[in-house]
């Protein structure tokens, strides 16, 4: 069997456009299977969609061509791209879907993909005109290089918050995602900045009052009530409450700015 066509997406299940999606590629390539990774990205969050992306490549098998389609610059001039990255294809417009996962893979090779034969694709629905017929001839054995140019990837379009900043005491990230039960995904790979907090003398985040955090390594190992760091399966630290939702209790959104310290000493100065 070959590889799939793996798709990530912010439609949700309540219109077509999914299955619009998958009667494209049924049609040409008939023989490609297709996994649909999640199309319960929250509209327009590109940095949801890049943690979805980031977290669950590696569990795809070689050969995999992935359509990820969090868009929401559908029509303008942001570019098409499609990385080739660990033996795996990766569509994704331009617009930092792919910049926590180059992170983990520098030496991804990136081409920007030639839009212009597809003159009959909708301005607003790229995901089923376009991203799905160049992911059916990829997965067909199309070479990448006949459907794009190279581009460099220190051109890749990275939104500024998307990228966290690391100083001595403190690092200022922000919500990537809020799971089912309300654990805090922060864009902070657990290496190598489970590292880092490690060598602080405490952990606090700035709210009003600053909220203290327990280190830890399990839900279990955290008091109720009790706020903790975990780095998470999907490989991100977590900000996380036992049997209770932290963003919740610390009234946070995707999107939102996180700042933690290492020293209390910071908000009474």
């Amino acid at each position: 069997m070959p590889a799939p066509i793996v798709l990530l997406s912010d439609f949700g299940h309540t219109d077509p456009y999914v299955g619009q999606m998958k009667g494209v590629l049924a049609t040409l390539a008939p023989h490609v299977p297709v996994i649909d990774l999640c199309h319960g990205v929250r509209p327009q969050a590109v940095a949801q969609g890049a943690y979805f992306l980031a977290s669950s490549f590696s569990h795809f098998p070689e050969g995999s061509v992935f359509v990820c389609v969090v868009d929401p610059g559908v029509g303008t001039d942001r570019g098409i791209l499609c990385m080739e990255v660990a033996e795996r294809l990766v569509l994704a417009p331009d617009n930092g879907l792919l910049v926590p996962l180059l992170s983990d893979y520098p030496a991804a090779a990136c081409y920007r993909m030639d839009t212009d034969i597809f003159e009959d694709a909708a301005p607003t629905f790229h995901g089923r005109d376009i991203f799905c017929p160049l992911a059916a001839r990829l997965a067909c054995g199309e070479p990448l290089n006949t459907l794009g140019e190279p581009y460099p990837v220190s051109q890749m379009y990275t939104p500024e918050w998307m990228v966290p900043v690391g100083f001595a005491d403190h690092i200022a990230c922000h919500v990537q995602h809020i799971d089912h039960f309300g654990n805090v995904v922060l864009n902070l790979s657990a290496i190598p900045w489970l590292e880092r907090i490690a060598l602080w003398p405490d952990l606090y985040i700035r709210q009003t009052p600053p909220q203290r955090v327990l280190r830890t390594t399990t839900f279990g190992q955290l008091p109720r009530n009790t706020l903790g760091c975990i780095a998470g399966s999907q490989g991100f630290l977590e900000l996380v409450l036992h049997s209770a939702s932290a963003a919740h209790f610390l009234k946070l959104d995707i999107g939102d700015s996180i700042f933690l310290h290492g020293h209390l000493d910071v908000y009474e100065s």
